[in-house]
């Protein structure tokens, strides 16, 4: 399967995890399309820069959009209110950093 990597911002007054946004994504691609869709789209987060609040997260190619839906229906995690909005989509993390400085 072809993979495709997006950029995420994380908004939030406090600082988050890696481990608190990826719950957070897993959890918000399942409510909205069940676990047929967490399978199809198949998200794993690569890289979270806590300092930056930025993220990469890998899905299949089939599944970028509704993952893209799912990032911004993201609204809390138990620890924070946070807002995570969808930067950049790409088919290799290189041009992802190179396009960021991530």
């Amino acid at each position: 399967m072809t993979k495709r990597y997006v950029l995420v911002k994380v908004i939030s007054k406090r600082t988050l995890s890696g481990e608190q946004f990826g719950s957070a994504l897993m959890d918000s691609v399942r409510r909205y399309f069940g676990e047929f869709g967490l399978a199809r789209v198949a998200p794993k987060m690569i890289r979270f820069d806590a300092t930056k609040s930025e993220a990469i997260v890998a899905c299949n190619r089939e599944g970028t959009e509704d993952l893209q839906a799912a990032i911004g229906l993201i609204s809390d995690t138990p620890e924070a209110a946070i807002t995570a909005i969808t930067m950049r989509v790409s088919g290799t993390i290189k041009s992802l950093r190179r396009r960021q400085r991530f």
